[in-house]
């Protein structure tokens, strides 16, 4: 019979993660074996006590200090009493643990249900008033994870993934983050952080690389952003008033409906204010500046350099860009009714479908910039305007027979 039970366990160890093997009833040491659920190559349903798992899982039994746990789920685990000093936690996910481990690898512990290591995947889980001080989570996977009212005090983020990271009313400063973020206001603040509806009110975010971050609806009275990097920032609805941008990066920043007025703007941007529907929308017009579909009726851009704008399917009729520098931008299906375009630079900027009805441009360089299907009525200044590489609104390059401009 010894020899059958051998034979059994060598037979299905061989099918199974370092460390598993399965035991038979009364073999187990207190605390130092689990048992689990495998489905595939992940280990979930992880306890110390025998369990039943559910049809087309496979149970499986191993000693905690020789099993590779790589990837596997320990949410609603019971590790009460469990030995893990030696197990491998790579990857693993966790939340709602029942009972405190007697050891655990160096580097992790356990706080409000979850592992906290170096290599936790927290990504997607909301860890509202976690626990988190002097935790190493280095290299964890925090992506589009919510931390709320989480004492972050001593913790390690050095190189984690926050990428998505949604906080608020964190309590304490880190010891470590990825470059380029930070903690203001008790939020943790960089690349592609959401922070929708943020208070950031008198916050310090000088120098810091905000890239991707939304900002939609926040607060940034007075706030500081000097020499930030908010390139592709989403800053809609945001209130300004106050906030410095000197030398900031705004380049692909999206806003409409601006509250207040900011103390400082980088060189060649500007907030301006557009009529609609009895009332005005304001914006951050710049270089590079993202604006689609924006209300800029009659307004005044004459020496503007709005190299890379985005101001597709935007309103734009008698407005006045005398002298700007509009270049590589895109201008399609915008209403340019009776603006003035004399003397603006325009070249490779695209402006498909757009209506150039009762437009001035006289002097203007069109050079390749593309009017495939334009509407060009009672225009004025043509003869004077290049349109030299230009696509005209018939489809046909300027200078090629039947061009129509």
């Amino acid at each position: 019979m010894r020899r059958k039970l051998v034979s059994m366990l060598a037979v299905s160890s061989a099918l199974l993660p370092a460390g598993l093997i399965s035991l038979p009833a009364g073999a187990a040491v207190a605390g130092s074996t689990f048992h689990a659920c495998r489905s595939g190559s992940t280990l979930t349903h992880i306890s110390v006590m025998p369990h039943s798992c559910a049809k087309g899982s496979i149970m499986v039994s191993g000693t905690f200090n020789k099993t590779k746990f790589t990837n596997a789920n320990f949410s609603g685990a019971n590790l009460t009493g469990a030995k893990m000093s030696g197990a491998i936690l790579s990857g693993v996910r966790s939340g709602a643990i029942k009972g405190a481990a007697s050891t655990l690898p160096a580097g992790w512990i356990l706080s409000s249900g979850y592992l906290l290591g170096p290599t936790a995947n927290l990504s997607n889980v909301n860890l509202t008033g976690v626990n988190m001080t002097s935790a190493n989570l280095s290299a964890a996977n925090l992506s589009n994870a919510t931390l709320s009212s989480d004492v972050i005090t001593g913790a390690n983020f050095s190189h984690a993934n926050f990428t998505g990271l949604t906080s608020i009313s964190l309590v304490g400063r880190p010891s470590a983050v990825p470059a380029g973020w930070g903690v203001a206001a008790g939020y943790l603040v960089g690349p592609g952080a959401t922070l929708s509806s943020a208070d950031l009110t008198n916050a310090n975010l000088t120098g810091l690389n905000l890239s991707g971050a939304n900002l939609y609806g926040a607060n940034l009275t007075r706030a500081n952003f000097t020499g930030s990097n908010l390139s592709g920032v989403s800053m809609a609805m945001a209130t300004l008033t106050g906030a410095r941008f000197a030398g900031a990066n705004l380049t692909g920043l999206i806003s409409s409906y601006e509250i207040g007025r900011p103390a400082s703007l980088p060189t060649s941007w500007h907030l301006m204010s557009g009529p609609f529907e009895g009332g005005l929308i304001s914006y951050l017009v710049g270089p590079g500046a993202r604006i689609g579909g924006a209300h800029l009726e009659s307004l005044s851009f004459n020496g503007y350099d709005l190299t890379g704008i985005y101001l597709s399917g935007s309103h734009l009729a008698g407005t006045s860009f005398v002298g700007a520098t509009v270049k590589n931008a895109s201008l399609n299906s915008v209403s340019l009714g009776a603006a003035t375009l004399d003397r603006a630079n325009f070249s490779g900027t695209s402006f498909l479908q757009a209506d150039f009805s009762g437009v001035s441009m006289a002097g203007a360089n069109f050079t390749n910039a593309n009017f495939n299907g334009a509407r060009f009525l009672s225009v004025s200044g043509m003869d004077t305007a290049n349109f030299t590489g230009a696509t005209c609104p018939n489809g046909i390059r300027h200078g090629k027979p039947g061009a129509s401009c």
